[in-house]
């Protein structure tokens, strides 16, 4: 029993999908939200390097967890 896992588990594989699912969600929009800044910023004609390194990043995660939440089976 840890002090960020307390309990005999963590509810197993249907568990981790929601979770998933959850990190999706708020990545999702986040990353939603960095590709209209991005576009904005281009057509106001102003320097957008680093909303779009954000928003590289950004779908990176995105890809990243979305890959891990395919591979849980549920």
């Amino acid at each position: 029993m840890g002090l960020f896992n307390p309990g005999s588990g963590t509810g197993g594989q249907r568990a981790r999908a929601q979770r998933l699912d959850m990190l999706l969600g708020i990545i999702g929009f986040f990353t939603f939200m960095a590709v209209i800044q991005t576009v904005v910023l281009e057509v106001r004609g102003e320097p957008a390097g680093t909303s779009a390194a954000l928003l590289a990043v950004l779908l990176g995660v995105l890809y990243v967890v979305w890959r891990a939440r395919r591979n849980t089976g549920v």
